[in-house]
């Protein structure tokens, strides 16, 4: 596993899906990779303890998205539109399946499962 401790190292961790996006006839995916990480970097630069926990939970989403539209790009059948609606629709759940869960199965208290 690749350890990152900045944001930009993190952010190259998906330079290829960031690339294979930019590749796309269709630019919607790459706008809405865009506006993540704008979201991403909103988010960071306003952390305190007052709203970290909220904060948080909102950066594991946008982790969330990042992880499976990885997954889903390398799947050519999937249009721009059909990966961010895919995306958007199973982003709360993406950890939980990552651990081994179903979705009829409450995960373990963690904060990783506190997604918005």
């Amino acid at each position: 596993m690749v350890e990152f401790l900045t944001k930009e190292t993190y952010l190259k961790g998906f330079q290829i899906v960031f690339d294979e996006a930019e590749k796309r006839d269709d630019k919607d995916l790459k706008i809405y990779l865009q506006t993540l990480v704008q979201r991403l970097e909103t988010l960071i630069a306003r952390i305190t303890p007052e709203n970290f926990w909220h904060v948080w939970s909102e950066i594991l989403g946008i982790d969330a998205k990042f992880g499976i539209v990885a997954e889903l790009i390398v799947c050519e059948e999937f249009s721009d539109k059909e990966i961010i609606r895919i995306v958007e629709n199973d982003y709360r759940t993406y950890f939980k399946e990552l651990c081994g869960y179903n979705l009829s199965m409450a995960p373990n208290f963690s904060i990783i499962f506190n997604v918005i």
